[in-house]
């Protein structure tokens, strides 16, 4: 009788398949545990032996937990009656961690949250950032929360434990510089904004507000409140203070400051008063570090007790090259890819992909501590749970094991992400995830979106930007078989969720033909565009209240009735 490969998430580093079952003789599996730190070297590392009996040999107790969670999805797969096996398993990051963008705009709910620590320990996970600018109860700023559903004090400490029991770190975020808009388009904070008539990102002009100004005394005060809340109910002693770009900084209130000093001292001289702020709290400080990468000379700026997150998003981003300029200084170094799955609708398969594997393996290579995947929420988070949950499995895989992530199996996160034991889940996403791919690889390629997301967006009227009629045909005859082929979940939820995914680009697709259609294009096939948005926005509020709070709601549907103003 032939073995079936063990199915895991993440990949062991090695597997010995010993030929023969080990049937247990109980509903529960006997386990025997032995610390021996003399027989298994490596940090975390274990070894699970599969033979007459079942027994865990680890270094720590952390060793014996990855174990466990290793026998429980071999049970999972296989049953009661398990292959014997040698399995010697270890880390490649020290630091396996996810960052879930609670700000923009879906706030999950409490339940959710504690279940998806739950899948993320599972995997090994453990190290977790819940991405902040306005959505936290902060005492005496009610007027920036009160709509967003935020997190309270009681909440993000009962998180904060569940995380601790599940051996996940919880760390603190708060944006303290830019990403400031929710709280800088209230009269209350409005005088602490750098710009007040809009600002330029490159050549696109930015009408809104964004970041604090740094030469203004109030807005440190009002970081240090913040901080002074939020910190004491975490117990990790860690903090993002965020700080990334911040490129409207000198096009306003501190523009003779960083005239006179330059942009990057005016910036570090911000971001050492958040730093005090937060070691005076006994916690460590971390930092997106992006800004101190696009201006070399500042390198050395970074306090030496920071640690650095180098993110970037795309196959190309060259983490080697981030890793080793700040590994030059001595400053510790996470690299931060991520899920593809924002301004996407699908998530983006390919880009996706390469992102994650060249993070681990140039990180690891140039002296990386950390690995954190990032799943944002630009534009109305609107992208559904499960296409967040298979690139944060994918990431689970390479953050555990780099040597395996160039070969991941997508019928990994369909066992262990969703439950499906068909593997059809995880296949058909990756599918959906690529359908537009072709367009998205027209010169130039399209950075951060699938194209499928940007023409969505764009005014109806307005001369199409990427792809012609034939182009846009031939996704629509991907969507069509991927439609045809919809896995059937077992669970009403994931199914419902899939196929909201497969509605939405099916709309976006449809809309972008019609527009290159000039000969077909009429008031009724206009009007039945507007029906088909208006039953999307309507599932739409129905899926999120099954995972997320109220709060955002309303802004997330607002992107899409401007998709139906657009038609008129």
């Amino acid at each position: 009788m032939s073995i079936p490969e063990p199915i895991l998430l993440p990949t062991p580093q090695s597997i010995e398949l010993m030929g023969g079952f080990y049937t247990s003789e109980n509903e529960k599996t006997i386990v025997h545990d032995r610390i021996k730190p003399d027989e298994v070297a490596a940090e975390e590392g274990y070894t699970l032996t599969i033979s007459d009996k079942v027994q865990i040999t680890a270094r720590s107790s952390i060793g014996i937990r990855h174990g466990h969670r290793t026998l429980n999805q071999l049970i999972r797969q296989y049953g009661r009656t398990l292959p014997r096996l040698i399995i010697e398993d270890y880390p490649s990051f020290l630091v396996r961690g996810v960052m879930l963008d609670i700000s923009r705009e879906r706030m999950p709910t409490l339940e959710h949250l504690f279940e998806t620590i739950e899948l993320l320990a599972s995997w090994k996970i453990n190290h977790l950032q819940l991405y902040t600018e306005h959505t936290f109860a902060y005492k005496g700023h009610d007027v920036v929360w009160k709509d967003a559903s935020p997190i309270t004090t009681d909440e993000i400490q009962q998180i904060d434990e569940h995380c601790t029991n599940n051996g996940i770190t919880l760390a603190a975020n708060q944006n303290c510089f830019g990403h400031m808009t929710r709280w800088l388009k209230h009269k209350e904070y409005a005088h602490l904004a750098e710009t007040v008539d809009g600002w330029y990102w490159g050549d696109m002009f930015r009408p809104e507000t964004f970041s604090l100004c740094p030469t203004d005394p109030g807005s440190i005060r009002l970081v240090r409140d913040l901080l002074n809340q939020l910190l004491p109910n975490f117990t990790s002693g860690l903090v993002n203070i965020g700080c990334d770009e911040t490129f409207d900084v000198g096009q306003g209130r501190s523009k003779q400051a960083v005239e006179k000093h330059g942009r990057a001292e005016v910036y570090f001289d911000f971001v050492d008063q958040v730093v005090e702020i937060a070691r005076g709290n006994g916690f460590k400080p971390m930092l997106w570090a992006d800004i101190a990468l696009s201006r070399p000379e500042s390198l050395e700026r970074i306090p030496e007790d920071m640690i650095a997150l180098a993110w970037g998003y795309e196959p190309d981003s060259p983490f080697s090259e981030w890793c080793s300029r700040l590994g030059s200084i001595s400053r510790e170094v996470w690299v931060c890819p991520g899920t593809s799955s924002w301004r996407s609708i699908t998530g983006r398969t390919y880009e996706r992909h390469h992102n994650i594997v060249n993070a681990a393996r140039q990180g690891l290579d140039s002296g990386a501590i950390g690995f954190m995947v990032t799943d944002w929420g630009d534009l109305g988070h609107r992208q559904q749970f499960p296409i967040s949950l298979h690139g944060l499995a994918e990431a689970a895989n390479a953050a555990w094991n780099v040597e395996s992530a160039p070969d991941y199996d997508s019928s990994v996160s369909s066992l262990h992400a969703f439950n499906d034991y068909t593997g059809k889940v995880g296949r058909w996403l990756d599918k959906l995830g690529d359908a537009d791919l072709s367009l998205r690889n027209l010169s130039p390629h399209l950075c951060n979106a699938s194209v499928i997301f940007t023409d969505l967006h764009e005014p109806f009227q307005n001369s199409p930007k990427r792809g012609d009629l034939n182009d846009w045909e031939d996704v629509a005859d991907i969507l069509t078989e991927l439609s045809d082929s919809l896995p059937s979940a077992n669970n009403k939820q994931l199914s419902d969720e899939l196929k909201h995914t497969l509605d939405v680009a099916k709309f976006a697709v449809d809309r972008a033909i019609l527009r290159r259609q000039s000969d077909n294009l009429n008031q009724s096939n206009v009007d039945r565009l507007g029906d088909r948005m208006r039953d999307i926005i309507e599932e739409l509020r129905r899926l999120w209240l099954l995972r997320s709070r109220p709060g955002g709601l309303d802004d997330s549907c607002r992107y899409y009735q401007k998709v139906i103003e657009y038609l008129r």
